[in-house]
């Protein structure tokens, strides 16, 4: 079933790629006080910057509602034409690694590395002892996004070693509903084990 893009869905997720979308589109005389626009104020990273509405884009722009929407639509809809020709580039590597041990969270950046971790793989990172506790971990969970022009790697590691069947036996609770989101959040590894009678 086909999503049905409201224009506001479009311009947050154009705001989401700006920089690619000012690479792009910014020089086409038909888009350029759009783009122009959109580029004025960091909308999409600064938090006390509110996203701009259709009106506000309109009147700054002078584009009647109707060619705002088109003009939304027509980029959005370049991005994922093959004959377009347009090639998303995410060149810059973040990574933040997340670590926690008995409520005990830490996190830093990380310039990307040669080799990704993979979930269980066991880490040892010497530094952490003094904040967390604990020097040895597991990968818990891996989450890559992608926005403007940057590859995001979210690594998070658990303090331990990494048991097989405890993961598995968490993640199959969880899909029938012996336990909920909260409890995995909320609880320990021993308290999530004693609610399900292990």
């Amino acid at each position: 079933m086909r999503h049905p893009s409201t224009p506001k869905e479009i311009l947050y997720s154009i705001l989401s790629i700006l920089p690619q979308i000012s690479k792009e589109f910014g020089n086409n005389e038909k888009y350029r006080p759009l783009i122009s626009f959109l580029l004025a104020k960091d909308y999409y990273n600064d938090y006390d910057i509110p996203y701009p509405t259709m009106k506000e884009i309109e009147e700054v722009t002078k584009l009647k509602p109707y060619q705002l929407r088109k003009q939304l639509t027509e980029i959005y809809a370049k991005l994922f034409a093959f004959d377009e020709g347009f090639e998303f580039e995410f060149y810059k590597t973040t990574m933040l690694v997340h670590v926690e041990y008995f409520k005990n969270f830490g996190a830093f950046n990380c310039k990307s590395l040669k080799y990704l971790p993979r979930i269980g793989e066991n880490i040892s990172i010497r530094f952490l002892k003094a904040k967390i506790g604990i020097d040895f971990f597991y990968v818990q969970d891996i989450k890559h996004s992608f926005e403007e022009n940057r590859h995001i790697i979210d690594l998070y590691l658990k303090g331990g070693i990494f048991n097989s069947y405890w993961y598995y036996r968490k993640h199959k609770a969880e899909e029938l509903n012996e336990i909920n989101f909260r409890d995995i959040h909320n609880l320990y590894d021993f308290q999530i084990k004693e609610k399900l009678g292990l």
